[in-house]
């Protein structure tokens, strides 16, 4: 009898084990989320270099001595130089900024002939510094941003008038105004690039400019000169402090 229970339970065990088997639950493996995507930030303060070339138009003119008569002259010239400043991010992809940067040299020659008198002029802006604020739109590590603000100008004059063996020159620092914008990319870890346009105008100035007249000591007041610049730039940035967070 006893053999008959062992062996009844032996065959239920071996027919009945696996179906009960099949209907136990299997645990679901863990989930894990991805690790999240890194996104890039603007925050921070930055260094940097730029080179570009600029452009310029001036003007001038004397009302007292030559009433209606002006001269133009273009300018031109390889840039260098630098900018600092320090951007925030926020809303979350507005960036606001302020930029100081500085850069020259720009420098072109025209030669004249104003009522039958033939002369030559040069005028050479030596430098250009600016103190700017910046609105921006970012796309992660891109941003495209406009730009403008106060600046100045240091520049020089030169005028050569070979019949009266003239030679004139003059030099001033003037203030004006900028806008600009460009497109900056966040190319490796705290690195950025960026390609910007930039419109000087520095309205018009009147200057004295001395010199010598055949010899002798010469002053000359009442040249009005009108000044406007355009420059194309390439920049490197570096930003310091994280530039991504999770």
């Amino acid at each position: 009898m006893k053999k008959r229970w062992l062996t009844g339970v032996a065959f239920t065990v071996l027919v009945a084990g696996p179906a009960m088997a099949a209907e136990r639950p299997v645990k679901a493996p863990v989930y894990s989320a991805p690790p999240p995507v890194p996104v890039y930030s603007w925050t921070g303060c930055y260094i940097g270099g730029q080179v570009g070339g600029g452009w310029g138009r001036q003007t001038a003119s004397a009302p007292a001595l030559a009433p209606g008569a002006s001269v133009s002259k273009n300018t031109g010239g390889f840039l260098r130089g630098g900018q600092a400043g320090c951007n925030y991010q926020f809303a979350p992809n507005w960036v606001i900024g302020i930029e100081a940067d500085g850069a020259g040299d720009i420098r072109g020659d025209q030669t004249a002939t104003v009522l039958g008198i033939t002369g030559t002029a040069q005028a050479r802006t030596d430098w250009i510094v600016s103190a700017t604020g910046r609105l921006g739109w970012s796309w992660n590590a891109v941003m495209l941003y406009a730009k403008g603000g106060a600046a100045w100008a240091g520049n020089k004059y030169f005028a050569d008038i070979p019949i009266f063996a003239e030679h004139l020159e003059a030099s001033e620092t003037r203030a004006g105004w900028t806008v600009g914008g460009g497109v900056e990319w966040g190319f490796f870890n705290n690195w950025s690039a960026k390609l910007e346009y930039d419109y000087y105008d520095f309205g018009t100035r009147t200057l004295t400019f001395t010199g010598t007249f055949a010899g002798l000591p010469n002053v000359v007041p009442g040249i009005d000169i009108k000044q406007t610049i355009s420059v194309v730039k390439f920049g490197l940035n570096y930003r310091f402090g994280a530039s991504q967070q999770n």
